[in-house]
């Protein structure tokens, strides 16, 4: 393959001083190296084949890599399928140079800072259990849906049902706020991104200081501890602070 026909792949954009000694402790990632234009250094590598396979795989190697550099230094993360046709001087020209002020703004905004992203849902059964023994009139309806005529047990179940999803919505909305106020000490910024099922409590990207990494898990760890197998926490990081990229000075209001 010569240069013209060669498309390099860009994961991201870090200090040219960067030492990513992860990089190349972390097994199963693809060959990168970084190309480097006065005080930027750019992660790059050859751009896969274009095929199903080799693009999925691409997908997940494209995150792992970022995750592994970001461990040393701060990463303004690229777009997944950004690629600059020609070598390593292109990736200078077309990128590096252009875009100098704007990426180093950028660099400047994660300096010290990561994304800690925390999913929360509840265990069903726990959960509907944990409703219907706070109230009586929902434990009620249970006992009919069990008993009866037919007619009256498939009313019931439906009563039953839309009570059960307001009850958890209402709960929903308390534990969020809590474990976020809870979390907020420990953090520089936050934002709420959509639930992925209706038993999810919260899915939030936090903004943490390096420094404050194991503080911020050992307190999830307690809020897991806390909730009594009520809800099940999965904390992902610490990784480049995708959700925080477009934000010029991230902070709580």
């Amino acid at each position: 393959m010569n240069d013209k026909q060669r498309n390099m792949w860009i994961y991201g954009v870090v200090p040219a001083d960067a030492s990513l000694e992860e990089l190349g402790r972390r097994d199963r990632l693809p060959e990168v190296w970084i190309v480097e234009s006065g005080d930027l250094g750019a992660i790059v590598g050859d751009a896969p084949e274009e095929n199903a396979r080799a693009t999925r795989d691409q997908a997940l190697a494209h995150a792992r890599v970022l995750e592994a550099a970001v461990v040393d230094a701060p990463v303004v993360p690229f777009r997944f399928g950004t690629a600059v046709e020609g070598d390593d001087e292109a990736v200078g020209a077309e990128l590096l140079e252009p875009y100098h002020d704007e990426l180093a703004r950028r660099l400047q905004t994660v300096k010290d800072v990561v994304q800690m992203t925390l999913k929360a849902s509840y265990d069903e059964q726990a959960v509907l259990r944990h409703i219907i023994q706070r109230e009586p009139e929902l434990a009620e309806l249970q006992k009919q849906t069990r008993n009866g005529p037919e007619a009256a047990t498939q009313a019931a179940q439906a009563q039953l049902g839309e009570l059960l999803f307001k009850a958890v919505e209402l709960l929903r909305e308390q534990d969020s706020a809590e474990i976020v106020e809870r979390l907020k000490p420990l953090s520089v910024a936050a934002t709420a991104e959509e639930i992925e099922s209706d038993f999810m409590v919260l899915n939030v990207p936090f903004l943490v200081n390096r420094g404050r990494i194991e503080e911020f898990e050992e307190a999830v760890e307690q809020l897991a501890n806390d909730h009594g197998g009520l809800i099940q926490f999965e904390l992902l990081g610490p990784m480049p602070a995708y959700n925080f990229m477009d934000v010029e000075r991230p902070a709580w209001a």
